[in-house]
């Protein structure tokens, strides 16, 4: 049977009747059974931005909580950092559904708020938390998956390389006259004398379409447009692959003319090149903004010094194959070939990766387990309790906590929001997007360019929580909107640097997964590699951070048309472009017809005092069949009558509350300030509402 046969997946139309379902019964556990999900929906979308969202969303979801609002909540969409405390909050009310974790009143601070609280704010380092886990521990993961990765992808080239110089033919080559010309003794009848002549034909082709399209533009039913974008098309890959092969065809000219000009320099010459690749590569990142794409100028800069880089290393491999070693007669040569072929067949690239290091760090710190609390009732106070764990589960739970097998409770049907990378397809709207909105959530997992397949059974399932959390939150990528230049994606994926995650498609019967347990390491990284075959018919497909497509989670809200939506924005944005809001308004306007109105001008700071009037603006939602809705939209922003601890967070550091999303490691008064900046703000943003229209949240049942 054919392993690619596609299997029957869900429409968006049945996961969302199933999703309505789970609501139904979410209503009743929490109270709230008035009104239907097809027609009254809430949802909360949390937003991307590592640790600094995670904490200020901790706060906002103390305030919605304190202002009874979090049990009207039937969606909770989460991206990347607003994905860790969601499933903190998913997770610890799975296990205590009685429970809110966090607490919301001084009286909390000894109960299991503080506890949970105190768990968290402990753990602001979370990818260096101690206990043998420190900054060594981090470097050493880093190079682990690196080392790894160079040890099966080099060879390959090194083989490639040497088969390459290996004769061929016994005349001589257009080339080795060239080389004889320059006195270069190179004996040019080997396989790179193929790629050259290769790459040659396709310049022939490339000549050869220019010459048919002029000759075409006087034969009046040969000017159509289908014909020449036919003819643009073929035109543009002949030059591609000219360039490409007479490049890589003349490495041996190359590196012959250092030789015999530099003699023993040949190491200084190859490194001078990587030197002017590194000068590049500067050039290209100094004057970019922070949080801003590199464009224009800096762009082909950087491209042109990662492009010199790669070209450097290439001379390497083919030193090291020509001059170095005796290939293949040296022992070296078969314990290298024989320990690629070992890590390709017995090592998972998901797990060798940064991604598990990842994952298994905001497991730790953000699925708390084994915390000692006392848990008072009405029947026995505080001082009858005996000391008892909270949520009374281990580690290894938290860490096998599967994604099918959450329970219902009064909490938000939670949907995790992932990337999955489509450069490759042949959609149009995919490949310029360069992926498509993959969610993970209890019931199913998948995105509308893939299907749906239910959660119980996808992957067998074994998906987790914690990996769904960390797949969200895999933000350093290859072939995403800020990496897909070429160069700089075949630099990330060969040293390893990628925190992505290789997963089953689901449009494929699940018994592929008996058959796969894992990405083929060869295929799937020089997939990355060359941003080749990453397309909705792949039988494995690559995920990222959700916010390589959308940042907010807004996107699949709108398409579960709910009326209420409350989203909060702490990602990174110092010059206040609203980027992240503007995708997320295009977005859900041109594949869903919705129109948001939102008028964010007085959320824009004072240039003197950096302060806001206000942070938060009320918008409308009309969907494409008349029926409204409304937004609140929250944004991280200093305004008046805050604690004075963020004031004086805030003097101490300017940037906040947009610092840096490289900055992953927080401190006590760091994580302080952006949790109690989020739960103040959410609590004015509550109160708020009930002057704005949206007065049926806060009346009771009955």
């Amino acid at each position: 049977m054919d392993l690619l046969r596609r299997e029957h997946t869900a429409s968006i139309n049945e996961v969302v009747e199933a999703e309505r379902e789970w609501i139904k019964k979410r209503r009743q556990n929490a109270g709230k059974e008035k009104g239907s999900p097809e027609k009254d929906a809430m949802g909360v979308a949390l937003s991307g931005g590592g640790i600094r969202s995670a904490t200020f969303n901790l706060g906002l979801l103390q305030a919605l909580e304190g202002s009874n609002i979090l049990k009207r909540i039937d969606y909770l969409s989460t991206v990347s950092g607003g994905g860790y405390i969601g499933s903190t909050f998913t997770w610890l009310k799975s296990i205590r559904p009685d429970i809110f974790p966090f607490g919301t009143k001084r009286k909390h601070h000894s109960g299991v708020g503080g506890k949970v609280l105190y768990w968290l704010r402990c753990r602001g380092r979370y990818l260096i938390p101690g206990d043998g886990l420190n900054e060594w521990a981090l470097a050493a993961a880093i190079l682990t998956g690196t080392l790894v990765n160079l040890v099966v992808l080099v060879p390959v080239f090194l083989l490639t390389f040497w088969g390459l110089s290996q004769e061929i033919f016994k005349f001589s080559s257009p080339l080795e006259a060239l080389a004889s010309s320059l006195s270069l003794p190179l004996t040019y009848s080997d396989g790179f004398a193929v790629v050259f002549g290769l790459g040659l034909l396709a310049l022939a082709f490339f000549l050869l379409f220019v010459f048919i399209f002029a000759i075409e533009t006087s034969i009046s039913h040969l000017r159509s447009f289908v014909k020449q974008r036919k003819m643009r098309s073929k035109a543009g890959q002949a030059l591609m692959w000219s360039v490409v092969l007479i490049v890589i065809g003349t490495l041996p000219l190359g590196h012959a003319y250092a030789v015999a000009h530099l003699g023993n320099l040949i190491e200084e010459a190859m490194s001078a090149i990587s030197l002017s690749g590194l000068m590049a590569l500067f050039a290209g990142w100094r004057g970019k903004k922070g949080g801003n794409e590199i464009r224009g100028w800096r762009s082909f800069v950087l491209s042109l010094g990662l492009t010199l880089l790669i070209y450097g290393l290439f001379l390497w491999f083919y030193h090291l194959v020509n001059c170095q070693v005796d290939w293949p007669g040296s022992l070296g040569f078969w314990i290298m070939i024989g320990a690629s072929v070992f890590f390709a067949i017995f090592t998972d690239i998901n797990h060798v990766s940064m991604h598990r290091y990842y994952r298994n760090r905001l497991m730790e710190a953000y699925m708390p387990h084994e915390i000692e609390v006392d848990l008072p009732s009405e029947e026995r106070p505080v001082a009858e309790i005996e000391n008892k764990d909270y949520p009374g589960v281990s580690q290894r739970e938290a860490d096998q906590f599967l994604l099918g097998k959450i329970p219902i409770t009064d909490a938000p049907y939670h949907i995790i929001n992932t990337n999955v990378q489509l450069i490759g397809s042949s959609d149009p709207r995919l490949c310029g997007r360069g992926g498509d909105n993959f969610i993970l959530s209890p019931k199913h997992c998948g995105a509308e360019s893939l299907g749906y397949a239910p959660t119980e059974t996808y992957m067998k399932g074994i998906v987790n929580l914690a990996t769904a959390m960390a797949i969200s939150g895999a933000a350093v990528n290859p072939n995403t909107y800020a990496t897909r230049s070429r160069p700089l994606s075949f630099i990330m994926t060969l040293l390893n640097v990628r925190l992505g995650y290789w997963i089953q498609n689901p449009r494929y019967c699940s018994r592929l997964y008996r058959t796969v347990s894992r990405p083929w390491w060869y295929t799937y990284m020089f997939r990355e590699m060359m941003g080749k075959g990453l397309n909705e018919n792949s039988r494995q497909v690559h995920l990222s951070d959700g916010g390589h497509f959308e940042n907010l989670g807004l996107y699949e809200l709108v398409r579960r048309r709910c009326s209420y939506i409350v989203i909060s924005d702490a990602s990174a944005d110092p010059d206040w472009t609203f980027s992240d809001l503007a995708k997320a308004i295009e977005l859900v306007r041109v594949d869903f017809g919705a129109k948001v109105t939102l008028d964010t001008s007085e959320i824009l700071p004072d240039k003197e005092s950096k302060r806001s009037p206000k942070a938060f603006a009320f918008g409308d939602l009309e969907y494409d069949d008349g029926t409204t809705g409304k937004i609140l939209y929250i944004k991280t922003t200093v305004i008046d009558k805050l604690s004075e601890d963020i004031y004086g967070y805030h003097r101490l550091n300017p940037k906040f509350p947009d610092e840096t999303t490289i900055d992953q490691f927080f401190d006590e008064q760091q994580f302080e300030a952006y949790r109690e900046l989020g739960f103040l703000l959410g609590r004015r943003a509550c109160e708020g509402m009930k002057t704005a229209g949206w007065n049926v949240l806060f009346e009771t049942e009955g």
